[in-house]
């Protein structure tokens, strides 16, 4: 015999209950996020025994266990990107004990060991100083690119690894965070000699220079691509850090990936937005059209929320399940198929990459590059 209506509507209510609370995990320890996803997703079997979705309940891995990359349908491909080639992994809050350091770091913290923790073994890895900003640049951007930008992207990942104050979470395999020499002889090819030549000189120039805040490492937090201002810290994690409020990042607005769309049919926004926890009734009830309502945009012109059948939704836990480059979005719906457009490409914190490279071609050293995309803070040598 069937189990009554009531059971079931009841069933799908702890169903989103329990899969809310497992959405909740800490996200991996990493500076960026390049896609607008949870890059690392992993399939467990739900133990509600009358589980709506069939007993497989997904949630963003917080040991960052890395079983599938997402690549958004009809959007730009990571491949077709610059800096990276690869997704990499979301973001935490940048460390609060970062703005309030006065022990101004020492020759021995500089030269310190670095550790990571390698979602690919799921081990530690401990690694030099000069093999983590080769692999940490070499995953981050074109080998071809600028020394200044290079410089700038190594001393930013150096300081953020110490900020951190833990371990450092990477990818090796997918080139995600940090990478070994093996992955870039197979990723480099016949270039590798040349390339890994160029990379070697420039870590032995970094290796001794940090970016601190108030005599200590800063949470330099770094991404691809910003809308044309950076976003404030607070406006992704929570945690305000003076450095991490934001500036005018006008090259940006010339990168390739700068604009892109994608299209969901209403099928697919309808079971995403189901995700979120909206009743399916509320869905069916309301005409497709009037789902989104008008944003509201933060003072960098980013989505700090918007209006879902009537309920408020983040702009970041939208991006997050609409699998949007950043942000900074609009939708428009038309003939049964939404349309996302999205500037931008990560959470847009920091440190711009193709802002660096364009500084870096204007003239601009490395030092000025990071003292300006991180106000307040001082380059450490």
């Amino acid at each position: 015999m069937g189990l009554p209506p009531l059971f079931h509507k009841m069933a799908g209510l702890f169903h989103r209950m329990y899969k809310r609370r497992i959405q909740n995990i800490v996200p991996p320890r990493a500076p960026n996020c390049k896609h607008g996803v949870p890059i690392y997703e992993k399939i467990i079997p739900c133990r509600f025994r009358f589980c709506p979705s069939g007993g497989g309940c997904t949630f963003c891995c917080a040991a960052g266990t890395a079983c599938r990359a997402h690549t958004p349908t009809d959007s730009v491909q990571a491949d077709d990107l610059s800096p990276a080639a690869t997704p990499q992994p979301l973001p935490t809050m940048p460390p609060s004990n970062a703005q309030n350091g006065t022990t101004a770091p020492n020759a021995a913290l500089a030269a310190a060991d670095i550790t990571l923790y390698d979602a690919d073994t799921g081990t530690n890895r401990v690694v030099s100083v000069r093999d983590f900003l080769i692999g940490a640049a070499a995953c981050e951007m074109p080998p071809t690119w600028n020394d200044d930008t290079l410089l700038a992207q190594m001393v930013a990942s150096h300081s953020y690894a110490l900020a951190l104050g833990a371990p450092m979470q990477v990818n090796s395999a997918l080139c995600a965070g940090w990478t070994d020499t093996e992955v870039l002889k197979a990723r480099w090819g016949d270039d590798f000699t040349a390339y890994y030549s160029r990379f070697a000189a420039l870590a032995d120039r970094a290796a001794g220079a940090l970016l601190c805040y108030g005599g200590a490492p800063a949470a330099a937090c770094y991404h691809s691509i910003s809308n044309g201002v950076t976003e404030a810290s607070q406006n992704v994690w929570t945690s305000a850090l003076p450095y991490l409020q934001g500036v005018a990042s006008p090259w940006d607005k010339t990168a390739d990936g700068y604009e892109t769309t994608i299209t969901y049919s209403c099928e697919q926004v309808d079971a995403i937005l189901q995700g979120l926890g909206l009743e399916p009734e509320t869905l069916a009830d309301t005409a497709p059209a009037a789902w989104f309502g008008a944003a509201q945009l933060d003072e960098a012109g980013y989505v700090a929320s918007m209006s879902v059948c009537g309920e408020a939704f983040s702009g970041t836990r939208l991006r997050r399940a609409l699998a949007l480059r950043s942000t900074c979005f609009a939708v428009q719906y038309a003939d049964g198929t939404f349309t996302f457009t999205t500037r931008g490409y990560g959470h847009c914190v920091g440190l711009s990459q193709h802002g660096a490279q364009s500084m870096a071609e204007g003239g601009a050293d490395w030092r000025e590059i990071l003292t300006y995309y991180f106000p307040g803070c001082e380059v450490v040598e």
